[in-house]
């Protein structure tokens, strides 16, 4: 009697079946943590665009509230706003100061109407310097530096510039400094140490700025003549560095730029800024929506908003 041998192994038809089937499944699992990557990584960029959003909106919270006032869209803060020499101009790069409005809340803008601006422009308080007190009674000077911020085109897209003045000294307290002998000759000295201008928050006329003179004389800002300011190195331009910037006119589900103003060209992009209330007190709402490429290519946004309180 002749013994059938066993048959062992797989047949090819089988190899086959296996080897599609391990595909598949290798295919799904690549897949699987292909997507699993992707969420990762736009998880760390939403992530730090929420970090860095924040410390930039805390910076400009910072010059809100330390301000001694926020200038809107009237014609003396627009003329006081040209009168500072940034080296660029703002109203050709198509930046604006926010329009103040009496709405009781933060409204978009109706058809034809520009109260959303996109530059911030605040009067900073510094330190107060003591002037006098040797032979004669002392005096404390408010000084004061302007602060112009507003989002600007770059290699990296459009991201946020800040420029800081020539420290300006307060023009009432310049004027209480005794007799006219002891004013000129406190004028003269701060003139030596380099502060050479002075601000006049009180005036309602459009001549609000101040030369101090070599000989210690008062004397309005020439006509032509501009106030120095630099860019803020330490702080301009804070997303193209992390390769981040403030998002663009165009339409998106989630975090639309803009939100409250009508685009035209460049304005306002992801950076709004709306005033509400009285001159001697305002609410500013302050917008932000920036955005990112993940490692996978895709766009990440993230959305600031802040409502300030203004003292000016």
């Amino acid at each position: 009697m002749t013994n059938r041998k066993a048959q062992a192994g797989f047949s090819s038809v089988e190899l086959i079946v296996v080897a599609a089937v391990m595909s598949i499944l290798m295919v799904m699992v690549a897949e699987s943590m292909r997507t699993l990557a992707g969420v990762r990584g736009e998880q760390r960029a939403s992530f730090a665009l929420g970090d860095v959003s924040d410390r930039v909106a805390r910076k400009l919270t910072a010059d809100v509230e330390f301000a001694a006032r926020v200038f809107s869209a009237d014609a003396t803060d627009q003329k006081l706003l040209t009168s500072l020499e940034l080296g660029v101009d703002l109203i050709a790069s198509g930046c604006r100061l926010p329009k103040l409005t009496s709405h009781g809340a933060f409204l978009p803008d109706a058809p034809g109407s520009l109260e959303t601006g996109n530059a911030l422009f605040v009067a900073r308080r510094g330190e107060k310097l003591e002037l006098g007190g040797e032979e004669g009674p002392s005096s404390r000077v408010q000084t004061y530096e302007f602060c112009v911020t507003a989002p600007m085109t770059g290699d990296g897209g459009l991201d946020l510039v800040r420029f800081v003045s020539d420290p300006l000294l307060d023009y009432a307290a310049l004027m209480d400094l005794g007799d006219e002998s002891s004013r000129r000759e406190a004028l003269r000295e701060l003139h030596e140490d380099g502060l050479r201008f002075a601000w006049d928050p009180a005036a309602s006329s459009e001549d609000t700025l101040w030369s101090i003179t070599e000989s210690g004389e008062l004397e309005p800002l020439a006509a032509g003549r501009k106030l120095p300011c630099v860019e803020d190195e330490s702080w301009s331009r804070p997303f193209s560095e992390r390769r981040m910037r403030i998002a663009s006119n165009g339409d998106a589900t989630k975090h639309p730029a803009p939100l409250y103003a009508r685009p035209v060209g460049a304005f306002p992009g992801g950076f709004e800024l709306k005033l509400d209330g009285a001159d001697q007190g305002k609410l500013l709402l302050l917008r932000m929506v920036v955005e990112a490429d993940s490692p996978q290519g895709r766009s990440v946004r993230t959305e600031v908003q802040r409502v300030l309180a203004t003292q000016g």
